[in-house]
């Protein structure tokens, strides 16, 4: 259905939003500036998101969603690594 493409296009920019973050932190190996809130907002929404979208069936947005709360772990992880190491 065209619906679905729209669920599609939304992760891709939903993903495109946050990848140079990752990519930036990676490249300088420094992640300060990073909040522990909006990290861990981003995480439980983008779970809670997902518990909804499976529960309707949504395999789009379960998609899409599954890889920005992918992301948002690994953006979690270098906050982990990078500051324990400052």
């Amino acid at each position: 259905m065209w619906i679905d493409y729209t669920a599609y296009i939304g992760g891709i920019f939903l993903m495109i939003s946050f990848l140079p973050q990752i990519m930036q932190s990676i490249r300088l190996k420094e992640t300060r500036d990073i909040a522990w809130g909006m990290l861990l907002c981003s995480l439980f929404s983008g779970i809670f998101y997902e518990i909804y979208a499976i529960g309707l069936g949504l395999k789009p947005v379960v998609i899409m969603n599954g890889v920005f709360v992918v992301m948002v772990i690994v953006q979690i992880c270098l906050k982990y690594i990078y500051d324990k190491n400052v």
